[in-house]
C-alpha cells in the first residue's frame, strides 16, 4: 500500500545542485495527479532558487518512472478518467516547460524502468545518464493511448521521423546501450556507480559558467523552430551579452594563465 503521508516528490539541495526525487517506489514511481503536481512545484523551486546551478531528476526505489499509474486509470474508467488524465498532463506538461526553459542544466538519472511518461520526461531533460540495467519504452501503444509528456516533440528531433514512429507504434523495449546508440541517453554507467557518476556530472555542470550554459540551452531550444538567419542573430546577441559577465572575464584570464577557470555563475 502507498503511504498516504509520503510526499510523492521530494526536493533537496546541496551546494549548487538541486535534486528532485520521484517518490512512489511501491508503484515504480508511476505518475498520478499528486506526483505530477509535486514535480511541477519542485521544478519551479529549482528554477527560482538562485543558489541552484544544476538540477538532477531521479526516481526512488527500483526505477525512474514506469509511466502512468494504471490502477488510477482503472479506478476512474467509465466515470471521470478524461478529467483525471487532463489534470495529470496539465501539471506534467507545465513541469516539462519549466525544466526546458530554466537556464540551469537538468540531468535525468535513470535506473530500472523508464516507460511512458517516464520515457517522455527523461528525454525532455538536457542530459540523461543511465544505469546499465535501465530500460526504456514508449509503452503508450500497449495501452491503446497516444504519447504525452513532450515525447512527440523531442523524439523525432533526437532519432528521426521513421525511428520515432517505430518506437511509438511498436513500444519495443530498449536497453540503456540501445538508447545511448540512438541518442536518447548521453552516458551509461554501472548501476552501482549511478549515484556517484550522477553527482560528479551535476557538480561539473554546477561549477560551470552558469549564464553561458543557460544561453547555450536557450539558443539550442529555439533552433528547433528558428531560421538560420534568426538563429545567427540570436547567437550574436547572446555572445555579446556574455562578454559583460564575470565568468567570461575569468575564462579569458584562465586561458591566458594556462589554468582551470573558477566560474561563479555570474
Amino acid at each position: 500500500m502507498t503511504d498516504a503521508t509520503a510526499e510523492p516528490v521530494l526536493y533537496s539541495s546541496a551546494g549548487a545542485v538541486a535534486t528532485i526525487t520521484l517518490n512512489r517506489p511501491d508503484r515504480l514511481n508511476a505518475i498520478d495527479g499528486a506526483m505530477a503536481n509535486g514535480l511541477l512545484k519542485a521544478a519551479r523551486e529549482a528554477e527560482r532558487d538562485d543558489r541552484v546551478r544544476a538540477v538532477v531528476l531521479r526516481g526512488a526505489g527500483g526505477g525512474f518512472m514506469a509511466g502512468g499509474d494504471i490502477r488510477v486509470f482503472r479506478d476512474h474508467l467509465g466515470r471521470d478518467l478524461d478529467q483525471v488524465i487532463l489534470d495529470i498532463t496539465h501539471d506534467l506538461h507545465a513541469a516539462i516547460v519549466v525544466l526546458r526553459r530554466t537556464p540551469k542544466p537538468v540531468v535525468a538519472s535513470v535506473h530500472g524502468p523508464c516507460a511512458g511518461a517516464g520515457f517522455s520526461t527523461a528525454i525532455a531533460c538536457d542530459l540523461v545518464i543511465a544505469a546499465d540495467s535501465a530500460f526504456f519504452t514508449m509503452a503508450y501503444s500497449r495501452l491503446g493511448a497516444s504519447p504525452d509528456g513532450s515525447s512527440t516533440y523531442f523524439l523525432p528531433r533526437l532519432v528521426g521521423l521513421h525511428k520515432a514512429l517505430e518506437l511509438a507504434f511498436l513500444s519495443e523495449r530498449l536497453s540503456a546501450e540501445q538508447a545511448r546508440a540512438l541518442g536518447l541517453v548521453n552516458f551509461v554507467v554501472a548501476e552501482a556507480d549511478l549515484a556517484k557518476e550522477t553527482a560528479a556530472l551535476a557538480d561539473r555542470l554546477a561549477r560551470g559558467p552558469t549564464l553561458a550554459l543557460g544561453r547555450a540551452k536557450a539558443l539550442i531550444n529555439r533552433s528547433l523552430e528558428s531560421s538560420l538567419e534568426a538563429q545567427l542573430e540570436a547567437e550574436a546577441q547572446n555572445i555579446k551579452a556574455a562578454s559583460f559577465s564575470s565568468d567570461f572575464a575569468e575564462g579569458v584570464a584562465a586561458f591566458l594563465d594556462k589554468r582551470e577557470p573558477r566560474f561563479r555563475g555570474e
